[in-house]
């Protein structure tokens, strides 16, 4: 909302500074006031340059902070406030073909795994998913694994003890 303010307030001095020349002096006061106008210029080409960035953040808000994306496939997971990262179920086994079903991870860590969340979804913790595939030998779960503790778990516990994230 800033940037559309910057903007008008710099069309506002624009258009007053011109007017204002134009009544006093006529004609020749738009020729006076051209050097105004470009100190200007460039204020309001960087302002008008903001704009595409802006609407970008406005259409993507729903989603900021909530999209993670592992080798292309998109990955829902959703951050509480205690910093525990709940992963849907179904977007792990994009990757994780050997995953076992809601049904057994639910009686294996029951703690760790329910339905929750926006949308409505069965969801797992990284440290249940951890614990589940603790045994897995398949180099493709421990990329994954290791790619949901050091892209994921890790920066929002940091973000949650007020640490700078590298990057």
């Amino acid at each position: 909302m800033r940037v559309f303010v910057d903007i008008a307030f710099v069309g506002a001095v624009s258009a007053a500074v011109l007017y204002e020349a134009w009544r006093f002096i006529g004609p020749i006061g738009l020729v006076v006031t051209m050097p105004i106008l470009a100190l200007l210029g460039p204020a309001l080409v960087e302002l008008m340059s903001r704009i595409p960035r802006f609407i970008h953040q406005l259409a993507m808000r729903p989603w900021e902070g909530r999209y993670f994306e592992y080798q292309g496939k998109s990955m829902d997971i959703l951050i509480d406030a205690q910093a525990q990262c709940w992963i849907s179920t179904a977007d792990v086994r994009k990757v994780v073909v050997t995953l076992p079903s809601d049904a057994v991870l639910e009686r294996l860590v029951p703690t760790q795994c329910g339905e929750g969340g926006e949308p409505r979804r069965w969801r797992i913790t990284t440290a249940g998913l951890a614990q589940v595939m603790a045994r897995a030998s398949d180099p493709i779960v421990t990329k994954f694994c290791n790619w949901l503790e050091v892209d994921v778990a890790r920066p929002a516990r940091n973000r949650r003890d007020g640490r700078k994230v590298p990057g």
